[in-house]
Order: C-alpha cells, then sequence, then structure tokens
C-alpha cells in the first residue's frame, strides 16, 4: 500500500496449455491465441471475487482494471476499491487465502475442440473465446493460475528499477515462474506475495 492507500491486485485469470481439475466429466485446455479477439475488442470485462459481480472489484469500462495476454496467459491488474469487498480481497490475498484467479466466458462459434487424452479422458481444448470476468477465487478450477497483492508503489519501484537496468532482488521478482515436471511439461504455480 502507497502513502495514499492505493491498492492493486494482479493475476493471471487464466494461463495457456495448461490442463485445468476435473470439470464434470472433462477436463480444459487453452490455447495461446483464445483471447486474442476478445482482449483486442477492448469488451468491458468485470473483476469480482468468487464470480460474484455484487463483490466486483474493478471493470475496465471504468478503467480500475486492466487486462491483456502474454505469452502466459490472461492477466488482470485491478485498483482495489475502497469497499468491504475491496478490503476484504486485499486482506485475503496478503494471509494467502486465495487459491487463485478464474475467468467466466463464452465460447465463439467453432472456439473450441474435443478429444481425449493418453488415459481416455475427455479433454476440450479452447481455442476462441470471449472474456466476461475474471479475477481471484477461493478454488480455482486452473491450479496454474495466480493473485497477488501489490502495493502501487512497490511495483512502480520495481518497474523504475527493471527499466533502468538494475538488477532485481530475488523477492521482488515475479510472482509466476514456469517448473518443469518429470515429463518436460511446463506448469504454472500459484505464487501469492503481498508487497507494501
Amino acid at each position: 500500500m502507497d502513502d495514499e492507500g492505493d491498492r492493486r491486485l494482479v493475476g493471471y485469470g487464466a494461463v495457456f496449455d495448461s490442463l485445468s481439475e476435473d470439470l464434470g466429466g472433462f477436463r480444459e485446455t487453452i490455447t495461446p491465441d483464445a483471447f486474442t479477439r476478445t482482449v483486442s475488442l477492448d469488451n468491458d470485462v468485470l473483476v469480482t471475487m468468487n464470480h460474484n459481480v455484487d463483490l466486483l472489484l474493478g471493470r475496465t469500462g471504468a478503467a480500475t482494471a486492466r487486462i491483456g495476454v502474454d505469452d502466459v496467459g490472461v492477466f488482470y491488474d485491478v485498483d482495489l476499491p475502497d469497499t468491504q469487498a475491496g478490503r476484504d480481497v486485499w486482506a485475503l490475498a496478503q494471509r494467502g487465502d486465495l487459491a487463485g484467479s478464474s475467468f467466466t466466458f463464452t465460447v465463439a462459434p467453432d472456439g473450441d475442440r474435443w478429444g481425449t487424452d493418453s488415459e481416455g479422458r475427455r479433454v476440450r481444448e479452447l481455442t476462441e473465446v470471449r472474456l466476461i470476468e475474471l479475477g481471484p477465487v477461493a478454488s480455482p478450477a486452473y491450479l496454474n493460475t495466480s493473485v497477488a497483492a501489490r502495493s502501487l508503489a512497490a511495483f512502480n519501484d520495481l518497474q523504475e528499477r527493471s527499466a533502468e537496468g538494475a538488477e532485481v532482488a530475488p523477492d521482488m521478482a515475479p510472482e509466476v515462474a514456469p517448473e518443469a515436471d518429470a515429463e518436460g511439461v511446463q506448469r504454472w504455480p500459484v505464487r501469492l506475495r503481498a508487497i507494501g
């Protein structure tokens, strides 16, 4: 938290090429291009707690939240409101009670493919979706998503130091880093760090 009390929450609502938990008889994975169109359209995307619009944290249409796509997945950065929900989410993130993030979407026509994995389980591959909402959750379907509480002052300091070419200390490193499993598959573990 900076001197003015500003609080930000950042995380990955969806990660690419990572299997979800069982979603009721199937698992899901997301291709790297699945969100490209929806993010480029500048749709008004909500950031909520546990998919509950009564716990609204911000929205892109009001410029209180920002979303983007990178090599990892779809990320969000939201200025937490000075509401009970905003204060609660900040406290839960700092304590480590939030397990990750999640997203709400609709599938575009022909925007998914169905198949089976090596063990015969059904797998849906999302290839084009419309993002509606994302944010922190207590129980994510994709365990490789992330959420982190950051103070604006610490974030700005990290950005400035990186831009100046300064080496960033390990405790200031990004929350998410890939780890390869025994088969060499990249996994994105949830890491949470409150700074400020």
